[in-house]
């Protein structure tokens, strides 16, 4: 099937039906521009143009959202490299049922359709970059079915809420090397509690854990992610005319399992992921009623893993850090715009993606529209 047929259906989905007339329905768009070089001479720029269509009607909400995107390369070995294609198509649909019954309930249910590039060949491979430094790191999987389902209760100055996911992975064929490749499901639990210190500040836990299945190709065990942990803690405050959230997490990965001699998986002798740590400061401004000004400062560093520098598995420590100024007006009640700017520093060690340390810099320019009907 050819990928804007599967997006004309999500949207269908979406729109279809006696509801669709007494739905609120927005459509989103925009262009995204990243450019970066290092200090080995590798140069290269991701740009993509989104879209996203949103739709509500009463406890209902859905989402159907792609993206057409040109990546390019330019490596300091003189090589060029570049690929354009869509992407797979997500499709979200929720559905709350609220102050009905002692808990809130939130059922959600999400598909990635196949809309993107897999099979790739080695040249498409090289566009296959580190999702730290490009926004679009894959461009197609199989078909994914993700149910969820969340509760919550809310107190006068308290709130948790736990969810439940089981994400089923369909088989594709992910490169002319690796064909018939079956993912593992994931299943995760999240959990996320807040409470109102004041009127205008309020503290927040939060926390996920997620276990993996065995990847497979050609029906042989391949290899089997380890269990992700993420803890973390947050504060946010409120003002007339200000908003501002901190937060920083910590993340562990498990021990994964590779194939052995006799081709049965195996649990490494050491932690293959180092442990991860990001901050994360938003702060909006209400200039006036129709205009906000944000702005966003992302701090993460990966500490390297537990294999000896001399072995073919070590992976070196990593630190971004990015600003980002963003200028949101809205023209009419059914017209928005967006602006956004946004600087980073990418300290990148021995990884999958580089054989050698690289410091990368690099900017992000977006924008964005936003039409209601």
């Amino acid at each position: 099937m050819k990928p804007f047929r599967w997006i004309l259906i999500a949207a269908l989905i979406v729109s279809g039906g006696s509801v669709a007339q007494a739905m609120d329905v927005s459509v989103q768009t925009g262009l995204n521009y990243n450019s970066w070089d290092s200090d080995t001479n590798d140069r290269g720029s991701q740009t993509y143009v989104p879209v996203t269509i949103d739709a509500a009607h009463g406890d209902f909400s859905a989402r159907v959202l792609s993206a057409f995107v040109s990546t390019r390369i330019d490596p300091s070995d003189a090589s060029k490299n570049s690929m354009t294609t869509a992407i797979d198509t997500k499709v979200n649909v929720s559905y709350a049922v609220v102050e009905k019954f002692p808990v809130d309930i939130l059922f959600g249910f999400d598909l990635n359709l196949p809309t993107g590039r897999t099979n790739l060949d080695s040249e498409e491979r090289r566009m296959l970059l580190d999702p730290d430094l490009v926004t679009i790191s894959r461009y197609g999987e199989g078909v994914n079915v993700n149910p969820t389902i969340t509760v919550a209760k809310q107190g006068e100055q308290w709130g948790v809420g736990i969810g439940v996911g089981y994400l089923w992975r369909g088989e594709y064929d992910f490169s002319d090397s690796a064909e018939n490749f079956n993912p593992g499901d994931i299943f995760n639990v999240t959990a996320e509690g807040i409470y109102a210190i004041s009127d205008a500040w309020q503290g927040r836990l939060f926390g996920e854990m997620a276990w993996y299945g065995t990847d497979e190709i050609d029906d042989q065990d391949y290899y089997q992610e380890g269990d992700f942990i993420l803890a973390g803690i947050g504060v946010d405050y409120y003002h007339t005319r200000w908003e501002a959230a901190l937060s920083a997490q910590s993340i562990y990965r498990g021990k994964s399992e590779f194939p052995t001699d006799n081709q049965k998986l195996a649990t490494e002798d050491r932690a293959g992921y180092g442990d991860e740590y990001l901050a994360d400061l938003t702060v909006r401004y209400l200039m006036n009623p129709e205009t906000t000004l944000s702005s966003r400062l992302y701090y993460l560093k990966v500490m390297e893993n537990d294999y000896d520098a001399d072995d073919p598995s070590f992976i070196d420590e990593k630190q971004k850090i990015s600003l980002a100024l963003s200028l949101l007006h809205r023209f009419s009640t059914r017209t928005a715009g967006r602006i956004g700017l946004e600087g980073y520093l990418l300290d990148q060690g021995r990884n999958w993606y580089v054989d050698e340390d690289r410091d990368y810099r690099g900017f992000i320019v977006d924008v964005s529209v936003t039409r209601a009907f």
